[in-house]
């Protein structure tokens, strides 16, 4: 039978562990189907014309989703769970819906038009989901399964 041992005080580690090596085999079965594809179409593995990235790639969004995921971990630890989730969801949302919603955000609010500027309700919307969800998240991990959040 299946059985895994582990103390309580580690048990916030297994689930990474697993997510690492589910992705130590992704990274292997890409490796193998990329092996098999030069190997059929008799092309070499690592050619001058390979791109790691599209052209034209948004560098705003690749760069300050990085940023933001390693600042997370750190703000979470300065701040805890709940505000710094707030906080980095909404950066988040603001980097994927675009960033130039800010500029309009700002000038809708300053033309006081509200509702009817998409700028304004990208970024209105934006912070209600963060808000809404980090503290769903928060409330159901604290009272539902007893976890308490960094």
């Amino acid at each position: 039978m299946f059985h895994i041992d582990f103390k309580f005080s580690q048990a916030h580690l297994i689930v990474p562990r697993i997510i690492a090596w589910v992705l130590v085999i992704l990274l292997v079965a890409i490796f193998i189907r990329r092996i098999v594809r030069c190997i059929k179409t008799k092309k070499p593995f690592f050619n001058k014309d390979f791109r790691l990235l599209v052209k034209g790639w948004d560098k705003v969004r690749l760069i300050g989703y990085l940023v933001l995921l390693c600042l997370y971990p750190l703000a979470m630890q300065a701040i805890h769970f709940l505000p710094a989730s707030i906080i980095f969801m909404f950066l988040f949302n603001v980097i994927f819906n675009g960033v130039e919603h800010v500029k309009g955000f700002v000038a809708a609010v300053k033309a006081k038009e509200g509702w009817s500027n998409p700028s304004f309700r990208s970024i209105i919307i934006s912070l209600i989901v963060s808000v809404v969800s980090s503290v769903l998240i928060w409330l159901i991990f604290g009272t539902l399964f007893k976890i308490t959040l960094p």
